[in-house]
């Protein structure tokens, strides 16, 4: 198998692993409280940074795989072949949580969004007809959060988006050029 289709099946399989990681951690989330993603500022960090060690260490080890050395373009094609499943799988997921496992959620997402908004304004020390105009000027969040065609196609996009960014950045971390040797000696005949 040549380097290129061996570096596209280990993405594939690699991407196909994290997405699933995702899903259980949205999952056993959902389970322990299905509104703490949406109201908790750190939460989405941290899965942030454990899915960035997660896909740095897959990287590495697809490097591994292919003999150690890869290109800086052999690197971004890989993450950007686990970016889109990644992408795709959650978005897929999210209108599966969203209809059929909790087809509730957008509106308890909503309402918690909005206490916890109103509670943070207020200890901003905000006037109560302050609060009520800034929650206004945000909009309907059940709406945003609704999974709509327009609403998943535009995360889809951002996600693509955030990932091909991370992609790049990977990519030029985890580049490794075989070192050049060169071989001045005759060879005997």
């Amino acid at each position: 198998m040549d380097k290129s289709a061996l570096i596209s099946k280990l993405s594939l399989k690699y991407g196909f692993i994290l997405a699933a990681v995702s899903v259980i951690i949205s999952l056993t989330l959902h389970f322990v409280n299905p509104v703490m993603l949406y109201t908790n500022f750190a939460l989405p960090f941290i899965i942030l940074i454990v899915f960035i060690v997660l896909l740095v260490f897959v990287g590495i080890t697809i490097r591994k795989e292919i003999g150690g050395f890869w290109t800086f373009g052999e690197a971004f094609k890989s993450y950007l072949i686990i970016a889109l499943i990644l992408a795709l799988v959650s978005v897929l997921y999210n209108v599966l949580l969203m209809t059929v496992i909790d087809p509730d959620l957008p509106s308890k997402a909503a309402a918690a969004i909005a206490d916890s908004q109103r509670a943070m304004m207020e200890k901003f020390g905000m006037a109560s007809e302050q609060i009520d105009e800034a929650l206004e000027k945000a909009g309907n969040m059940e709406e945003k959060l609704a999974p709509t065609f327009k609403n998943s196609f535009t995360s889809f996009g951002v996600s693509l988006a955030m990932y091909g960014v991370l992609s790049l950045i990977l990519a030029a971390i985890l580049k490794r050029k075989e070192p050049t040797t060169f071989n001045t000696f005759p060879k005997e005949g």
